[in-house]
């Protein structure tokens, strides 16, 4: 004859049922819909760590995605507010914006502001840096800490009438460009040569531009105008 169950035990496995449905009502949104209002994502002590869909941004409703630090401060938001005008920005411990778009022009980034480079005009007309060497000759050297897989250089070139030459990048006497860019005889321009650069993140490392004479008697010039990281 089989066990029948008390009142008690039917009703401590039906609260255990219940439990158990609530925790699987919380941990799946299998083909889950929001058509208004919005989803949080809570420590199991409840704090909010990301609130997605709609939100109040001063007095306007925004809909979008704030992630929030264990502090309770925002770490980054993803938002827009009806008929434009939001933006995405990362914000620091003290609440400042440390990596946004610039919605004013819809073009490029708003922070952070990023250095720009300049140089004497006597030395854009005439680079002073030169050589008459057949073989290369490091002109300069940049200097910096590897945050992207890339280097770019915007390099001024000049070479005397009847001269020719060749520009490239190199670490330690090693060139890192895939080939050397040629420059032709009387040329003044900009030109631009890249290289990957191998190292580990927040890496040192110096690259070398080296330049020489392939042709001619003159001389070849070469000035950098600005230098930095790129993307692969």
């Amino acid at each position: 004859m089989g066990v029948v169950n008390q009142p008690e035990d039917l009703l401590t496995r039906i609260k255990a049922l219940e439990r158990q449905v609530r925790e699987l009502r919380r941990g799946t949104l299998n083909n889950a819909t929001i058509s208004q209002g919005g989803l949080e994502v809570r420590t199991p002590d409840g704090a909010v760590i990301m609130r997605a869909g709609e939100f109040t941004y001063g007095s306007q409703a925004a809909r979008g995605l704030i992630i929030f630090r264990s502090n309770g401060t925002t770490q980054a938001r993803f938002f827009d507010v009806p008929g434009g005008g939001g933006y995405w920005s990362m914000f620091d411990e003290q609440g400042s914006a440390i990596f946004s778009e610039d919605t004013n022009s819809g073009f490029g980034i708003a922070t952070p502001y990023l250095q720009v480079a300049a140089m004497p005009y006597s030395e854009v007309l005439s680079p002073p840096q030169s050589t008459t060497s057949a073989t290369f000759t490091r002109l300069h050297r940049l200097h910096f800490q590897l945050q992207q897989p890339w280097l770019r250089t915007q390099l001024i070139c000049q070479t005397d009438a009847s001269t020719t030459g060749e520009v490239q990048l190199a670490v330690a006497g090693v060139p890192v460009t895939a080939s050397p860019a040629p420059l032709d005889a009387g040329i003044s321009e900009y030109r631009t040569v890249d290289a990957r650069i191998e190292g580990d993140q927040r890496s040192f490392q110096y690259v070398d531009v080296e330049v020489r004479r392939t042709g001619g008697a003159g001389a070849v010039r070469v000035a950098v105008a600005f230098a930095s990281g790129r993307q692969s």
